[in-house]
């Protein structure tokens, strides 16, 4: 059971990859095609939000459901609104919004199975391992906002 949940969000983490590689050939080969422009908003969410996933996500080792369940919503509703922001800038954004669901797949991935109360079947530190595995989700996707044009005219 282990072995299916890691090998879940790796597979996961490589989708964000190849979503990330994606938008940078489209970035370099849309001449004259719109473009989506950094934007310093996005950057900020990404950063708060991968320190409050993360550190939530570590948390369900050593807290149970009851006591993270009022910040679980309010993680999640976080994600959500961020999710929202960037699909309403439309489809030049449409890569960063893809990372945006993916990350909120692992997320909810990640609380299902702490609600399910795998973590004793998956181990002491696998939720130690998801939060590693969710930050580098999230650096896929502030990496991608980086790479966008910053000359916005």
């Amino acid at each position: 059971m282990k072995q299916f949940l890691v090998v879940g969000h790796l597979r996961k983490i490589v989708t964000l990859y190849i979503v990330a590689a994606v938008f940078l050939l489209n970035l370099m080969a849309c001449a004259g095609i719109p473009i989506s422009y950094y934007d310093s908003t996005t950057y900020t969410q990404l950063t708060s939000l991968k320190a409050e996933t993360t550190t939530l996500v570590e948390s369900f080792d050593t807290k149970s459901y009851t006591d993270n369940q009022k910040k679980i919503e309010e993680t999640t509703l976080n994600i959500k609104k961020a999710y929202e922001y960037e699909k309403g800038k439309g489809e030049p954004n449409s890569d960063t919004t893809k990372q945006f669901k993916k990350i909120y797949d692992l997320f909810m991935d990640d609380v299902k199975e702490y609600k399910e109360g795998q973590a004793e079947e998956l181990g002491k530190k696998y939720f130690r391992e998801a939060a590693v595995a969710l930050g580098q989700a999230f650096d896929i996707a502030i990496s991608t906002e980086n790479l966008k044009n910053k000359d916005k005219r």
